[in-house]
């Protein structure tokens, strides 16, 4: 017997699966319908929304506790502007966020005909936001999908965009392989291990991407016995341990402890004004002198450093983690006249 022929639709779905995803959220419509027909016989679970918004976020809320790219399905024009303020918090804090659209068919895009949910040009709105991908081929569906997986998982994370023409939905594709992912680079730890090992009031600044990171963080911060200030997306790290800082670095003793520490490492911390100057008056601490660990190249160029470590975190900071001869001094007073004060 002949099996049926995998369209378009059917096989962005199957694609999807071949990439670890396992729960999509969205709200099915015209636009989308064969994205739905792939999902019937597909292991993938669909999660219906009541709102293109509230999928994006179920989404983008599924990411964060997975650590896996979240995905939303929704219909073109309303659907895909309902979706972009969940894009723009995704973007706005590093998680990794797949929407997937139907747009009108491609003799119709920029044309004003005035079809059902017609936008001037989606793509480009979207694009001002995030990476944004058309597949206006079959043979368009592997990059597709391959350049939104790469701006999701390599480097800092953040939404991403396919869409998909409804002509071109159904016609025969098959189901696109995986590409391999790039692998990080694996920075030498020997010379930021070396300074945080002779300083004698080292700090550490956590932020969001340190989120997966929570083992390899508290035990470097233990050998060094050193304080460590959460921002608002790495808390709930080191729940409870005494040198957890769960205090904004705005407040004038957390800056007071940052100010006299002699080694400041900043991990996954985009040093953004929410956390770091929330009240604008300024004052933030000079840290030009620390060391520095982000898997975004550009992030890591945007403040000054003594040392910058491209890298996941957990793999940096457990490379570190042997140059450090183990201590104990006043990390823990210091944490507590931080979160005291």
């Amino acid at each position: 017997m002949t099996p049926p022929a995998t369209t378009v639709g059917q096989a962005l779905v199957a694609g999807l699966a071949a990439r670890g995803v396992e729960v999509v959220f969205g709200i099915p419509g015209v636009h989308t319908v064969e994205l739905y027909r792939g999902l019937a016989g597909s292991r993938v679970r669909h999660v219906t929304a009541r709102h293109e918004q509230g999928a994006a976020f179920m989404a983008d809320g599924y990411a964060r506790v997975t650590g896996t790219p979240g995905v939303a399905f929704v219909i073109t024009g309303p659907g895909v502007t309902n979706a972009l303020t969940a894009m723009a918090q995704a973007r706005a804090d590093s998680v990794p966020v797949l929407v997937v659209s139907g747009v009108n068919r491609r003799d119709s895009l920029g044309r004003g005909l005035g079809l059902l949910h017609e936008l001037p040009d989606q793509g480009a709105m979207v694009h001002a936001l995030c990476p944004t991908f058309r597949v206006d081929r079959p043979e368009d569906l592997g990059p597709a999908l391959d350049g939104a997986w790469a701006a999701m998982t390599s480097g800092r994370p953040g939404p991403a965009h396919v869409e998909v023409p409804t002509d071109v939905m159904p016609l025969p594709c098959p189901v696109p392989e995986a590409a391999a992912a790039d692998p990080l680079p694996r920075p030498d730890p020997v010379a930021a291990a070396a300074r945080l090992d002779r300083a004698a009031r080292p700090l550490i600044l956590a932020g969001g991407g340190a989120r997966r990171a929570g083992a390899a963080l508290a035990a470097l911060a233990r050998a060094l016995d050193a304080p460590v200030v959460l921002t608002t997306n790495a808390r709930g790290l080191m729940h409870g341990d005494p040198l957890a800082v769960p205090a904004s670095p705005s407040l004038s003793a957390v800056r007071g402890m940052i100010a006299a520490a002699d080694a400041v490492l900043a991990v996954g911390t985009e040093f953004g004004q929410t956390d770091y100057d929330m009240y604008a008056r300024g004052g933030v601490p000079d840290l030009s002198a620390m060391i520095r660990v982000d898997v975004c190249g550009d992030q890591l160029a945007r403040h000054a450093a003594a040392v910058s470590l491209r890298g996941e975190a957990g793999a940096v900071l457990a490379a570190l983690l042997p140059g450090i001869a183990p201590r104990r001094a006043d990390g823990a007073a210091r944490a507590a006249a931080a979160r005291d004060g």
